[in-house]
């Protein structure tokens, strides 16, 4: 089975956070589709990086993905969060959360705490972007509480796309990149 997994950017977005996660996923043989929710394909980073995305929102069908990763970067997230379509998308998989992922880091989490999907979870995020009722884990880098998978900062961004490698591959399946990913024989 071929998982696929939707990357919603926004300008602003945090460039590391965004590509670094793309690739670990790529590598693993997941399809990460990069997914503009503007209506072009252009999407201008916070480091003024412009990415040309594979899509824009009018041009996918979300419930075909079995994951969505939220990247951070301050301005990306408040554009995100100001989307009334991310937060439709957003509801689909916090409502079909027995079989769709939501992955999301630094300040993405704060979306999902503003609109309640941290309650009664654990989660981490970058300090001072805790928001709803969630057990923020201030010490921890990557947390995983059902199907909610979030990470502090840019920093764990391959610690992250690791975990959800390992979620749909297994441990094995994770170990199948390490070669090129940590170079080990």
């Amino acid at each position: 089975m071929i998982y696929k997994g939707l990357v919603l950017l926004a300008d602003g977005f945090e460039q590391v956070e965004a590509l670094a996660y793309v690739d670990i996923l790529t590598r693993a043989g997941i399809q990460v589709d990069l997914v503009s929710i503007k209506n072009c394909h252009k999407v201008t980073s916070s480091s003024h990086i412009t990415v040309v995305a594979k899509y824009n929102l009018k041009e996918i069908d979300y419930t075909s993905y079995d994951f969505i990763y939220l990247p951070g970067g301050k301005l990306g997230v408040d554009n995100l969060q100001k989307s009334k379509k991310v937060r439709d998308i957003l509801k689909y998989f916090y409502d079909n959360n027995d079989t769709k992922l939501i992955t999301a880091i630094c300040a993405a989490p704060s979306i999902l705490g503003v609109l309640g999907y941290l309650d009664d979870k654990k989660y981490t995020c970058f300090p001072g972007f805790e928001r709803g009722k969630g057990k923020y884990l201030e010490n921890e880098t990557c947390v995983v509480d059902g199907n909610i998978y979030t990470a502090r900062s840019m920093y764990w961004t391959i610690q992250l796309a690791e975990k959800v490698v390992e979620h749909y591959l297994g441990k094995g399946g994770l170990e199948k990149i390490y070669p090129g990913t940590r170079g080990v024989r």
